[in-house]
């Protein structure tokens, strides 16, 4: 039986509890006072997200990922190696910063160091998906040099 582990991050609203497994599964839940629960399948290519049981539409084009909750649009855009910016239905409302080890080979959870900077006007809605959508797949890119070598190093290893 795989070992939960939980950690409590510092939002906006309050602490947001992100518990977390590694194997055989990868699955976060994101959680805090007031926001709805949103479980996570982390992936930098094909991940997956709900709220509440209930499926949210997602699609991945180029560096930028996008759900849909109710009529609320988010988009994660990388920017950079380590950066990325969440919008919701266009407006700025957050800035992430990764980490170097976010992107280790075997690394089953791309943003779980990432730190993410909130702007004003948020609702606690934003944080659970934004927070999810930056655990869940990566606070920037990695690029196709950075790709190319975990790519020899994983499979020389």
């Amino acid at each position: 039986m795989p070992k939960l582990q939980q950690r409590v991050i510092d939002g906006p609203f309050g602490p947001i509890q992100v518990s977390h497994d590694r194997w055989p599964s990868v699955v976060a839940r994101v959680q805090g006072a007031g926001m709805p629960t949103v479980t996570v399948v982390p992936d930098r290519d094909h991940g997956a997200m709900n709220i509440g049981g209930h499926n949210v539409p997602m699609s991945r084009k180029s560096r930028t990922r996008t759900a849909v909750v109710g009529d609320r649009t988010y988009e994660l855009r990388s920017t950079s190696l380590r950066r990325a910016e969440l919008r919701r239905n266009g407006v700025l409302i957050a800035h992430a910063r990764g980490t170097y080890r976010s992107y280790a080979p075997g690394r089953s959870i791309p943003g779980l160091d990432a730190k993410v900077t909130w702007s004003h006007g948020i609702d606690p809605t934003d944080v659970a998906v934004g927070q999810s959508m930056v655990i869940g797949f990566g606070a920037g890119a990695p690029g196709v040099v950075l790709r190319t070598i975990f790519f020899w190093y994983d499979n020389l290893s």
